[in-house]
């Protein structure tokens, strides 16, 4: 599912790697956040999605973009995924699956590979959802972000 979505987006209470509290918007303040929602630290596709958007983070941060690793695992795991595969962004714990919930990446089978970008005011402009064995590769996130005119 592909959509160029225009809507004002909820807060969230979520983790970090180091088990503090982070609002979800502070993530947008300053530039163009990419929500990374994804089903499992240390799966497969997973890593080589988040693998990938690490190996193009120049591209991501050329266009003042940051991107943000979601799912409601445990902020250690994700402190350990973080080590393990040296990432630049953050991957932030949704303990009670709340901001999944309400972007709708909650899915029956745990959380649904999604990636959302929100500009600098909160509003969601384009979402892609896929398949768990599938990911959005990190050309269409940075073409999703040149066509909403956010670079």
């Amino acid at each position: 599912m592909t959509s160029p979505a225009e809507a004002q987006v909820v807060d969230c209470e979520l983790f970090d790697n180091h088990g503090r509290s982070v609002k979800l918007s502070s993530m947008w303040q300053d530039r163009t956040a990419v929500l990374v929602f994804y089903p499992g630290d240390f799966t497969s596709v997973c890593t080589a999605q988040l693998c990938e958007y690490r190996n193009r983070w120049q591209d991501f941060t050329k266009l003042n973009v940051t991107i943000v690793g979601i799912n409601p695992e445990p902020w250690q795991k994700h402190a350990q995924f973080i080590g393990a595969h040296d990432f630049p962004f953050p991957i932030l714990s949704d303990p009670t699956g709340t901001c999944c919930r309400n972007f709708r990446a909650k899915a029956w089978w745990g959380t649904r590979r999604m990636v959302v970008v929100i500009d600098r005011n909160g509003v969601e402009r384009w979402r892609k959802s896929v398949m768990p064995l599938s990911r959005q590769s990190a050309d269409d996130v940075l073409a999703a972000v040149k066509a909403a005119n956010l670079a």
